[in-house]
């Protein structure tokens, strides 16, 4: 008899690690020889930051999220924009605040990120101020993660795409693969701004970059809290419950495990109305269950407030910085971009002149495990990068990626 085995990851030191944080996940990239994307939360790739405190030692990911909505009392979430802040979360027998729980995230991830390589760069999201992420990097100190460096994401990824935007060509880094997505509009080659549109659990935000030849450069950014992904999901959780109870006169709300329980569907439900598939949602009680079905226009109209505030946002922010001529392109993140009616609200208030793209899951990591490299050669300064990160000398790189050509993915 032959038994499988798992093939055991050899350590590299050639390879590099890059990894985007938000407020909601973890997700990490491993470059050098073929890319791939690390799992963090076997089998999922990506490390959902809730952390349960039910238990004796408190445990981040799924066990997080399998508890937010039926014991929300026992979960800490969105802790990352609570760094410096006096904030507890009192779970049962623990007591965290927003260091501690960030230490448990990276004392789950050292492992997969050591088995790959020891030099790891940290992409965060444009909200956190300096003393944050000195906070974040203590963090890592103390929990014996082997980070090299921290940028801001937007930043990291437009001096990785820099090339592409410099010369006009709609293309992605060659690690992008399949999972590129065709610009909903064309751009003009040569130096600009662009805008990078992200969400996560804490807020919506927005990073304007400037992309010049020698450098990228953030120009100025903004934060909406009230257009986080926990709105858009309490929202859609509202609409489909509403629906359940004009079907059957029961409401899952009442019931702990009910809330739960469809709140584990809304994932599924927002790729299934995202490529235009209708879902059937199930919810379920030791007494009662119902089955509530779902058009991607329902989903989509569920959060048509949401959506009317994004736009308006965008278009103000857009309006509001000043300047000269409007952006090259907006790049919208997957997880902004999967939520309903997003893309469309920020591409109908967008000028006519602005790209419009949708980016692959991976392509902040990626792009911040780029920075690895240029780290490790004293290219970069030893320094969080939040204000400009310099391009290198010789550009050849950028344009020979532009001008493979890549498969563009359906849908989107």
């Amino acid at each position: 008899m032959l038994w499988s085995r798992k093939q055991t990851p050899v350590h590299d030191r050639a390879r590099s690690v890059g990894i985007d944080l938000t407020a909601s996940r973890a997700l990490a990239e491993a470059v050098g020889g073929k890319p791939r994307t690390l799992v963090l939360d076997e089998p999922d790739a990506e490390l959902a930051l809730f952390i349960a405190g039910d238990r004796r030692t408190p445990e981040v990911g799924r066990a997080g999220v399998a508890l937010c909505r039926k014991a929300p009392h026992s979960v800490c979430s969105s802790f990352l924009p609570a760094l410096g802040q006096a904030r507890e979360w009192k779970l049962g027998r623990h007591t965290l605040n927003a260091e501690s729980a960030l230490g448990i995230v990276f004392e789950r991830m050292r492992g997969p990120v050591a088995n790959e390589s020891d030099s790891v760069v940290l992409s965060l999201p444009v909200y956190l101020g300096p003393a944050q992420v000195a906070r974040v990097g203590a963090a890592a100190v103390r929990a014996k993660f082997p980070l090299k460096g921290t940028a801001v994401g937007a930043l990291a990824l437009a001096a990785d795409r820099a090339g592409a935007l410099l010369t006009g060509k709609p293309a992605a880094p060659e690690s992008a693969g399949a999972d590129w997505v065709v610009p909903l509009r064309p751009a003009s080659g040569g130096p600009g701004a662009v805008i990078v549109v992200d969400a996560d659990e804490f807020a919506c935000s927005a990073a304007l970059v400037s992309v010049e030849r020698d450098l990228v450069r953030m120009v100025g950014s903004a934060v909406w809290p009230r257009l986080s992904v926990k709105a858009w999901k309490d929202r859609l959780l509202d609409g489909i419950s509403d629906r359940c109870v004009r079907l059957c006169r029961r409401d899952p709300r009442d019931s702990a495990d009910a809330e739960q329980a469809l709140f584990e569907q809304l994932d599924e439900a927002l790729d299934r109305a995202r490529a235009g598939q209708r879902m059937s949602l199930t919810v379920r009680t030791a007494h009662w269950f119902q089955d509530v079905l779902q058009q991607p226009e329902e989903i989509e109209a569920h959060c048509s407030a949401l959506a009317r505030l994004t736009g308006d946002s965008v278009r103000d922010f857009v309006s509001g910085i000043g300047l000269a001529e409007p952006p090259r392109a907006v790049w919208l993140t997957d997880a902004a971009a999967r939520l309903p009616g997003f893309v469309r609200a920020v591409h109908a208030n967008t000028p006519e002149g602005t790209a419009v793209e949708i980016l692959p899951p991976n392509a902040v990591a990626t792009a911040t495990a780029a920075l690895v490299p240029r780290w490790l050669a004293e290219n970069l300064p030893r320094a969080h990068l939040d204000s400009v990160i310099p391009l290198p000398k010789d550009s050849t790189a950028f344009t020979e990626a532009a001008k493979k050509p890549v498969a563009p993915r359906a849908g989107g």
